[in-house]
């Protein structure tokens, strides 16, 4: 029994909210954690909150150069992130508070019409939305048509939950081997491109010690593939440190950050080639390359959608973050 399922069973899970209301914030959770399936594990995301509050940013981004540093020379840049971050200032907040995070957010998934072409010049609506998760991660908050509701969020990960978050070892390690283990697929161990996602993403919607952080930190380091620009531009067009990693062979994913402070701004994703999904995807993890029905027989294989080089396929850009006494509350 991992630690998931041992909160499960030790929370008493309350009422659930209006079939409405919990219709609604079904919805607006899956616009904002949506990291829809691409292939070798890259599965739509799995907060498994059952209720949350949709942020939703423009996708439209122009893809920067390359200037990234070798990977030995970016080990380097995340243990001094590492260093810096983990001196930083914090008080942990009481198991009764609520984290107050407010994003805004956008990603391509189920937007998608089958054949489409996304390019830079393809627009995205843009939404800001307030997000509330109780410390102990027993409760979230968010926005129906205005009115606060507040509900159970279901399964726990460090990504949606505090409490949970700062259980975990801040020894680089052991934290790499405990996401491995959280976010393990169903044919093993998650892989490399999927772990570095998941820190991506802990970094951007949940309240992070600073020992955790320098863990992260340390842990991305031990990841192949893992590159660092300190002369990159964040998703306002200021100055950034850019963390990132390729998945998928097109796909770069990064992390922005504060150059000075090494504050988190940002994550974004951006396509570096041309790329065509097909759909079904063959499973590259086992021996039958090709999808076959259950006859046998190789099923036919289609576009589901395209995508051109330099266009953003996820962005998520931080707006703020803090603890309050109350959802509904802002700091």
């Amino acid at each position: 029994m991992n630690d998931l399922e041992r909160l499960r069973e030790d929370w008493a899970r309350p009422a659930p909210p209006a079939p409405d209301a919990q219709a609604a914030a079904r919805a607006a959770l899956m616009a904002r954690a949506h990291h829809p399936r691409r292939g070798r594990g890259w599965a739509t995301r799995a907060l498994a909150v059952a209720a949350a509050a949709v942020v939703i940013a423009t996708g439209v981004s122009v893809f920067q150069g390359e200037r990234t540093l070798p990977a030995a020379n970016a080990q380097v840049v995340l243990t001094r992130i590492a260093a810096a971050v983990q001196e930083k200032e914090f008080t942990p907040p009481r198991d009764d508070q609520w984290i107050y995070t407010e994003s805004r957010d956008a990603a391509w998934g189920k937007d998608i019409g089958q054949g489409e072409r996304i390019t830079p010049q393809t627009p995205l609506p843009e939404t800001v939305e307030p997000f509330w998760t109780r410390a102990d991660g027993k409760r979230v908050g968010y926005l129906v048509n205005g009115k606060l509701q507040t509900s159970n969020p279901g399964e726990r990960t460090p990504e949606n939950t505090y409490a949970l978050l700062a259980s975990l070892p801040t020894d680089p390690d052991a934290l790499l081997a405990k996401y491995r283990e959280l976010y393990r697929e169903a044919s093993g161990p998650a892989h490399d491109e999927w772990i570095f996602l998941r820190f991506a993403v802990t970094l951007s919607q949940n309240l992070v010690t600073p020992e955790h952080e320098a863990a992260i930190f340390r842990a991305m380091a031990k990841l192949p593939g893992v590159t660092v620009d300190e002369t990159a531009t964040d998703t306002e067009g200021r100055s950034a440190l850019s963390i990132s990693q390729v998945a998928e062979d097109y796909l770069k994913v990064e992390i922005l950050l504060d150059p000075v402070t090494y504050a988190y701004r940002a994550r974004r994703e951006t396509a570096i080639a041309d790329h065509e999904e097909l759909n079904p995807k063959p499973n590259n993890r086992s021996r039958m390359p090709i999808p076959v029905d259950d006859k046998g027989v190789p099923v036919p294989r289609y576009l589901a959608w395209s995508i051109e080089k330099g266009t953003t396929w996820s962005i998520s850009t931080r707006v703020a973050i803090g603890v309050v006494d109350q959802a509904g509350e802002r700091p």
